[in-house]
This record gives C-alpha cells, structure tokens and sequence, in this order.
C-alpha cells in the first residue's frame, strides 16, 4: 500500500514506500508518516510528524515482537516497547 490507510474496521497500515510523507487519518488526528527504510538491524522505520505543527511525535520501529515508538519529550526520552499496531493507534489517535 503507498500510504498510511485506515480501513472500516479502524485498522491502520503502514506505507513502505521510502521517503513518500502521507498525512491520514489515525484514529481521531491526522499524522503525517514517512518510510525511511530499514535502519541498521533490519527494521523497517516511520518517522510520525504532526502536520498542522510541524513537530516530530516519534520513530516508529516494528521488530519482532511489536512496535517500538521513540518520543522526545521536555523529560528525555520515552521508549514504548514492543505494543501493537492497534494500541499504538489508540495511544496517539485518541
């Protein structure tokens, strides 16, 4: 699929087009994505921009187990390990 999609029933997938922003609905925002490759053990990596405040939400990372998603926050960084799509999706979707 070339963009972030939601389908009917509230499932998200992922673009794996690299360096292709799309900005779509996810959950009840809208974000932008963009595919930056698989970065250095193999992982295919998104970076998540807020588009009406150009503001980086995270680097999303899916490994083995889940999603991985990165946050810079004013208290350092905060590390969500291995969750699903889906509560990853509820979790910055609102």
């Amino acid at each position: 699929m070339s963009e972030l999609s939601e389908s009917k029933r509230g499932v998200v997938t992922l673009s794996t087009r690299a360096l292709v922003p799309s900005v779509q609905r996810f959950g009840s925002r809208e974000i932008e994505t963009t595919f930056l490759g698989n970065n250095s053990d193999g992982n295919p990596t998104w970076m998540l921009w807020n588009p009406l405040e150009p503001y980086l939400i995270g680097i999303l990372r899916q490994g083995k187990l889940g999603f991985t998603l990165e946050q810079r926050t004013d208290h350092g960084v905060m590390l969500h390990e291995n969750i699903s799509l889906k509560r990853l999706q509820k979790a910055i979707g609102g």
